[in-house]
């Protein structure tokens, strides 16, 4: 009897869990962001991670932060601890695997994507507020197309 409650919440759970699971397909969403103006913003992140935690907490929680995300991207989150579908230029895959294939695989990360779903310009770490909105400028502007990005935020604080 005790066998047969054991494997019924085993199947249960593995239920659960699969309905769970997201297909996340990057490749989509980016060409969906572009009809729209805007670009597809990627944040990559793990269950039980201070830094990731203080990111989603203060810097895309803040007042500033969170009116730029919503005017000029697509914001998706990949939990690499879950078991989500990622599909992305001819790779279909876990979280954990995409992050490694586009070598991000250090959490937090934010990954900026144009419409052909190119990776146009990523950060690692926890970032604060006031240099995330310096990157999320640098990205809508289209100066990544021009400079890098430590030129830009040298242009951004003289100004």
């Amino acid at each position: 009897m005790l066998k047969r409650i054991t494997l019924s919440f085993l199947y249960l759970t593995l239920f659960v869990l699969s309905l769970s699971a997201r297909d996340i397909n990057l490749d989509q969403i980016a060409a969906d962001a572009a009809k729209q103006n805007k670009y597809l913003l990627v944040w990559l992140h793990k269950t039980d991670c201070g830094y990731c935690e203080a990111m989603r907490e203060f810097t895309l929680d803040d007042d500033n932060v969170k009116p730029v995300l919503k005017q000029s991207f697509v914001f998706v989150h990949i939990n690499v601890n879950e078991n989500d579908t990622i599909t992305h230029r001819g790779f279909k895959g876990d979280g954990k695997t995409f992050a490694k294939r586009v070598g991000y695989s250090f959490y937090p990360s934010s990954l900026f994507l144009d419409a052909g779903a190119e990776i146009v310009f990523a950060a690692p770490g926890s970032i604060e507020e006031r240099d995330f909105l310096v990157m999320l400028n640098f990205v809508r502007s289209g100066a990544y197309k021009k400079m890098g990005y430590d030129c830009f935020r040298r242009q951004e604080e003289k100004r």
